[in-house]
């Protein structure tokens, strides 16, 4: 995530160099090839300029909303994973009878509480397709790392561990049945919101939408300069080009946003929550080992 308040413009230039190259070189041949042979002949009525750019404006928003739409949503739900983490770590305090941090409870409590934490690096790690057992096999026992090392779907297999130690707690008389109903809800709301983000992940922004905005706005710089030729002179070529690098600059940022979990700057900083959430769980162990929050580099936080 972006934490600045600033345009991403080199990753923009790196994405749009050669694009811009092409239509800068396409600009000055025209406003060239105008100077030494006129092209009155060829001018297009500024209006049947003006009124597709509006068309392929609103057509831009509509999908720079869309792509917003869908980053946000991915926001609301890691917060939701965020206040539902905290909710399960005091439950199981809390519903658990336990005698001091030495008993044999309170380690149930705490391989679980752990679990939970190794859950959302695994989460993150499902999403991005990355590998991030670095960052949860320390939480986990060997056994159980070697268990979910050959699962295609490695958070799903950790809450079903969950559940199945929950089911050891009930059986155990550790906590009751409205307890275990408690407890139990909790795991369905976290199996909800891996479904909510694996269904973001999964459906890809409608390709046909994007290539016709893209059609549009490579045809609308087509006509760009036959348009303004008779009315603006030597200032063609910066006035073409910035008025084509500002519709792509701005479709470029409605690309970025469409995919919250790609693991690129624009994205939804899992990894940062899922510190925050082992930070959260530790502390409402007593544990006093606690690592730092992750901080932004270079203005963003991923």
């Amino acid at each position: 995530m972006i934490t600045e308040l600033k345009i991403p413009w080199k990753r923009i230039l790196k994405d749009l160099k050669y694009v811009m190259l092409f239509i800068v070189i396409y600009m000055t041949s025209i406003s060239v090839v105008d100077y030494y042979f006129p092209l009155q002949s060829l001018h297009v009525p500024i209006s049947l300029i003006t009124v597709p750019g509006t068309v392929i404006a609103l057509l831009l928003g509509f999908r720079t909303n869309s792509a917003y739409d869908r980053w946000w949503e991915a926001r609301i739900i890691w917060g939701a994973i965020v206040n539902d983490s905290r909710s399960w770590v005091r439950q199981l305090l809390t519903f658990v009878n336990y005698n001091g941090k030495s008993s044999v409870e309170f380690e149930y409590i705490k391989k679980m509480a752990l679990r939970h934490i190794a859950w959302n690096y695994a989460l993150t790690g499902h999403l991005r397709k990355l590998d991030t057992t670095l960052n949860y096999e320390v939480l986990l026992d060997s056994i159980e790392v070697n268990s979910i090392k050959d699962k295609t779907n490695k958070p799903n297999a950790l809450i079903y561990n969950q559940g199945q130690d929950l089911k050891k707690l009930r059986e155990n008389q550790l906590i009751d049945q409205y307890q275990f109903v408690s407890l139990d809800t909790m795991l369905t709301r976290f199996t909800d919101s891996m479904g909510k983000c694996e269904r973001i992940k999964n459906t890809v922004f409608p390709t046909s939408y994007s290539l016709l905005v893209d059609v549009l706005i490579y045809m609308w710089i087509f006509f760009l300069p036959f348009g303004l030729i008779d009315n603006i002179g030597l200032i063609l070529i910066p006035t073409t080009v910035s008025l084509a690098f500002s519709f792509l600059a701005i479709d470029r940022i409605a690309y970025y946003m469409q995919d919250p979990f790609d693991n690129l700057p624009s994205d939804t900083p899992m990894m940062a929550l899922s510190r925050a959430i082992e930070i959260n769980i530790l502390e409402e162990l007593g544990e006093e080992n606690i690592p730092d929050p992750k901080v932004s580099e270079n203005g963003v936080l991923m």
